[in-house]
């Protein structure tokens, strides 16, 4: 038996959860300032003082000390493409795990880096290694290039995924910012949806984060800022029940926001008792619309928090009376229709003439 592995009660457990939250957005949505304020507010629950170091990993010409009177407690660092002599040197994997191992030497709470898309589409990022490794394996042979890409990224994913398994195993919260650029659109106002759907795209979200699903799903939570509400979690694209109460799409995220998290983090917080509330109204809504409806009118003091759900519980109650009805019917096909595929007219009558055809070969 390996003597180093042992299972811990986690009553032994009591060092406090590091967060991990994504910020994604255009230029004018508040990302930066966001991200300082939050920040602010888990150094100070981290930590237990006012004014605890904030670090700042900045790749954005410098961008964020346009703040640095309004929080003097930032510890900046200046991450540029080329070293102090003038080369070349890039945002590789290897260079941003340097910089997390930096953060957590300096003690620091919370590291904020703007912009992490450097990581994925600057110079020496992800797609720009990829690149390079192909041409590598093609040797100038774009006939090879199809056949080759997945190769390429075989050499190149493994040093992304260490990063982002670095960053989850970091003992420091992250705010992660990344640019976001909007989606092609096809159709007009209500009507309109994303033009190119992909694994990671959500069909009502009209923003493309500079990154990768290894990133977003990652993270404890990942939001996109809309230009139109600065600062607001508009499009919330991963958040744990713990902080659903916590991101309203309409309210800007700011210290307190960073401080409740920290909370739920040191366990200190009501997150758990909100996740229960919530599943508890899962659960009623799988008993149907009724059912539902008579746990919302007991429950008035949680409607708020519910609210943050409520389209998926009006879902599942939708679900479930539909179930029943089918259940309840008499007709043994009652709800049958769809599972199997029906003929449009046009082939019912194409059918049709083709047994008449038939039909009339027979009778001469």
């Amino acid at each position: 038996m390996n003597a180093m592995i042992r299972f811990t009660p986690v009553a032994e457990l009591n060092d406090p959860l590091t967060l991990a939250i994504g910020l994604s957005g255009g230029s004018g949505t508040g990302k930066t300032y966001s991200a300082l304020l939050m920040a602010r507010g888990i150094a100070e629950v981290m930590t237990g003082k006012t004014g605890a170091p904030i670090g700042y990993v900045d790749t954005e010409n410098r961008r964020a000390l346009h703040y640095k009177q309004a929080f003097p407690e930032m510890h900046h660092f200046d991450m540029q493409a080329v070293d102090e002599a003038g080369k070349m040197i890039g945002f590789n994997p290897e260079r941003w795990i340097e910089v997390i191992d930096a953060a957590e030497a300096a003690g620091l709470p919370v590291v904020v880096i703007d912009s992490f898309s450097h990581a994925w589409e600057g110079v020496g990022g992800v797609l720009d290694l990829h690149a390079q490794t192909l041409d590598r394996l093609t040797n100038g042979n774009d006939s090879l290039k199809d056949k080759r890409s997945q190769l390429a990224w075989a050499e190149v994913k493994p040093r992304y995924r260490r990063l982002i398994d670095r960053i989850v195993r970091a003992k420091c919260s992250m705010i992660i910012c990344t640019r976001a650029k909007p989606v092609m659109q096809k159709g007009f106002g209500t009507s309109a949806e994303n033009a190119r759907p992909t694994k990671t795209r959500r069909s009502d979200v009209p923003w493309d984060p500079a990154s990768d699903g290894d990133l977003m799903f990652e993270m404890t939570t990942m939001v996109i800022l809309d230009p139109s509400a600065p600062g607001c979690p508009v499009h919330q694209i991963k958040v744990a029940d713990q902080f659903k109460g916590l991101l309203d799409s309409r309210r800007p995220m700011g210290v307190e926001t960073g401080r409740a998290m920290a909370e739920w983090a040191k366990s200190q917080g009501s997150g758990q008792n909100d996740k229960a509330i919530l599943d508890e109204a899962r659960d009623a809504a799988r008993g149907g619309k009724e059912a539902f409806t008579a746990w919302w009118n007991d429950n008035k003091q949680s409607r708020a928090l519910v609210k943050t759900i409520l389209a998926e519980c009006q879902d599942l109650a939708a679900t479930a009376d539909a179930a029943a009805s089918e259940d309840e019917s008499d007709d043994p096909f009652a709800g049958s229709e769809g599972t199997t595929p029906r003929l449009t007219p046009e082939e019912e009558a194409a059918i049709q003439r083709k047994i008449d055809e038939q039909n009339a070969g027979e009778a001469q």
